[in-house]
């Protein structure tokens, strides 16, 4: 069976070797471990980690902001720190595909919080891992990942794909004929609005509301099958 990929980003020596020595004598696979974002960066793209491990302060910035610049918030990542509070406890909260760790932490509590991430958020096959193609701005086709896609909407003949990086791209299709691209992840919830069940994070049947990633959509009353199938799904 191929081991999950593990990346480490810690720039504390100490708990770098910690962290390195419980992965390696797990069922995983340490990849590698790096205490810079530049060489973060570099590895993410050469190496192709499923899962990183990582501080939430790296030397004078967050991992937020880098992940989130390289479209990095698709990789389940497990955050750790000395000091989650306020702002920063927020940001770990919202963050997709994510949980977090105070230090210290005993090596059991990682392995666990790992096992609960990937059972939240299997790692999908990369080589039939499906896509849309659209253009960017400069009219360069681009590669839109079905797991990157938050919410899909519709206005007159167009459809708006938002994604987890805040991205939006127009293709010039009706939604009933984008939905037939799609997989079974996605579920109409509104006749303008296709969602993404794994990015949503609450359901509001008294007001008709739907939140995906941080987004409030409508809810329309002809989907009621759909809801009552998203809500077994996160209830």
């Amino acid at each position: 069976m191929k081991k999950t990929k593990i990346l480490i980003i810690e720039d504390d020596p100490m708990w770098s070797i910690f962290v390195e020595s419980i992965i390696v004598e797990s069922n995983y696979q340490l990849i590698g471990s790096t205490n810079t974002l530049v060489k973060a960066k570099a590895m993410i793209d050469g190496l192709e980690p499923d899962v990183l491990i990582s501080d939430i302060r790296i030397q004078d910035s967050t991992i937020f902001q880098f992940l989130s610049d390289n479209t990095y918030v698709n990789i389940p990542v497990v955050f750790m720190t000395n000091h989650l509070e306020g702002e920063m406890y927020q940001s770990a909260l919202n963050f997709p595909k994510s949980t977090y760790l105070a230090k210290p932490f005993h090596k059991y509590t990682l392995l666990a919080t790992l096992d609960l991430l990937l059972s939240k958020y299997p790692i999908e096959n990369k080589e039939s891992e499906q896509f849309i193609t659209v253009r960017g701005k400069q009219q360069q086709v681009k590669k839109v990942m079905f797991s990157g896609i938050v919410w899909i909407q519709a206005e007159g003949n167009y459809s708006f794909i938002h994604t987890a990086t805040n991205k939006k791209y127009a293709r010039k299709k009706t939604l009933k004929s984008f939905a037939e691209e799609l997989d079974s992840r996605f579920i109409r919830v509104h006749k303008a609005y296709i969602v993404n069940k794994d990015f949503v994070k609450r359901i509001d049947l008294g007001n008709q509301s739907i939140l995906v990633g941080e987004t409030e959509l409508p809810l329309g009353r002809h989907y009621r099958d759909e809801l009552e199938e998203l809500l077994d799904l996160h209830y």
